[in-house]
């Protein structure tokens, strides 16, 4: 019994899919993560008093000081953990999107996104989206496409904003107003996985409307 081979824009969409679904499974975990870690932080938690014996010590254990700390130290490494997943994840699914789209709009009919990761784990960026896709030319009459460029203008600016508090962060000495700037840069960096997600979404829309005119131009050549 044959199987039917899929056109290779139905596994492109699948293959694009399938990148956006693991991004939104690493994003609600990562919230899941952030909102079980609040719950046990210790400006919100009133530590109890009560204090007990150990056997073999001679000092007294505070047991709900213990539990709260143990608890707080395993879901922050939980959050981080899943905080790399959910930037791995969407900068994947963003730039998978965006190679299919250059590939589509140059005319070329690739069956599946294409994304590698080096031997720890890093996204290795095709050289023609580093550092953040560029404008996509050929996607002019998609209603969308102010939103997409205002998409990847916040993705760029989180980026930049990394670059900037990396490089003061490893400078020697810093003065107050550029120890203010690093953290405020750090502080819109941690955007990048959102600003990576929401441009994926909208780049997974302008993929359909460039594989609609794509199929177009072969039936109407």
């Amino acid at each position: 019994m044959s199987t039917k081979t899929l056109p290779w824009f139905e596994t492109l969409t699948d293959s694009i899919y399938s990148l956006g679904a693991a991004a939104r499974e690493a994003r609600t975990a990562h919230q899941a993560a952030q909102a079980a870690r609040t719950q046990y932080d210790l400006d919100r938690v009133r530590l109890l008093d009560g204090e007990v014996a150990v056997t073999g010590r001679s000092s007294l254990s505070r047991p709900h000081d213990q539990a709260v700390m143990r608890i707080g130290d395993a879901l922050r490494e939980c959050e981080n953990h899943m905080a790399r997943l959910y930037d791995r994840a969407a900068a994947s699914y963003a730039y998978g999107t965006a190679w299919a789209i250059l590939r589509v709009l140059d005319g070329q009919e690739p069956p599946h996104a294409e994304v590698g990761w080096t031997n720890d784990g890093s996204l290795t960026i095709p050289r023609e989206l580093c550092p953040i896709p560029p404008q996509l030319d050929g996607l002019d009459r998609w209603r969308d496409n102010a939103k997409l460029e205002k998409a990847r203008q916040r993705w760029w600016d989180c980026d930049s904003a990394g670059e900037y508090a990396s490089a003061l962060a490893d400078q020697e000495y810093l003065a107050d107003h550029e120890a203010y700037e690093m953290h405020q840069a750090f502080a819109e960096a941690s955007g990048m996985a959102d600003a990576a997600y929401a441009y994926g979404v909208l780049a997974e829309s302008a993929l359909h409307f460039a594989l609609l005119c794509a199929r177009t131009r072969r039936t109407n050549p």
